[in-house]
C-alpha cells in the first residue's frame, strides 16, 4: 500500500515520491506522479494508481486535492492529523476535523457532507446509517427486506465512513 499523509493548506505527501503542494504548476505535478490516467481533462488531473484527483486553477495550479475511493481504497493507505478518514468512522471524523478546523463549518447537507472552512477540507458520503437503517425498517414492514438484505447491509456498511475526502488551497470552500 502506498502510504498518503494528506496535510490541509499544505498539499499531500506520497511515501517513497515526495510533497505535492496546493498550489503546485501542472508540469511540476507530473514530474512528480508522471502521467496522469487516461480519463483526465484540461482542469482536472486523475491518477488511479494514487486513488486521487486534483483539481486545477484557470493558470493550471493545483488548488484541490480529492481522494475518490473512499473506504475502497486498494493501492493507498491514508492519514490526516494522524487517522485513516476512511476507517475511523463518520462521527468520530467529523468531531476530530472539528477539533482541528476551530471555525465556521459548512454543514448545509449534514450527515452527508461537510467543508471545514478554515483548513479547506471537505467529506462526503452518499449515505448515512440513519438513511440505511429507516430503508430497512421500511422493507422490514413491506416483507421486502430477506430478498434485500444482502445489499442493504452492504449499504449499511459502507455508511459507517465518508467515501471521499479533499483538501483545498486557503478559502476554497467559501
Amino acid at each position: 500500500m502506498i502510504k498518503i499523509k494528506i496535510l490541509p493548506l499544505e498539499g499531500i505527501e506520497i511515501e517513497n515520491i515526495g510533497k505535492l503542494y496546493l498550489g503546485q504548476a501542472k508540469p511540476d505535478i507530473e514530474k512528480l506522479l508522471g502521467t496522469p490516467s487516461a480519463n483526465s481533462n484540461l482542469q482536472q488531473l486523475f491518477y488511479d494508481h494514487y486513488e486521487l484527483r486534483i483539481d486545477l486553477d484557470h493558470n493550471e495550479n493545483a488548488e484541490f486535492i480529492e481522494f475518490i475511493y473512499g473506504p475502497f481504497q486498494e493501492r493507498t493507505e491514508l492519514s490526516i492529523y494522524g487517522i485513516n478518514p476512511f476507517q475511523i468512522g463518520a462521527d468520530k471524523l467529523i468531531e476530530i476535523l472539528k477539533e482541528k478546523n476551530k471555525g465556521k463549518i459548512d454543514d448545509s447537507e449534514a450527515g452527508y457532507s461537510y467543508a471545514f472552512l478554515n483548513i479547506s477540507v471537505g467529506i462526503w458520503r452518499q449515505s448515512t446509517e440513519k438513511g440505511i437503517d429507516e430503508s430497512i425498517a421500511e422493507m422490514k414492514a413491506n416483507q421486502e427486506y430477506e430478498e434485500n438484505k444482502d445489499w442493504l447491509n452492504e449499504d449499511l456498511n459502507k455508511a459507517k465512513n465518508f467515501w471521499t475526502i479533499g483538501i483545498g488551497v486557503k478559502n476554497y470552500y467559501e
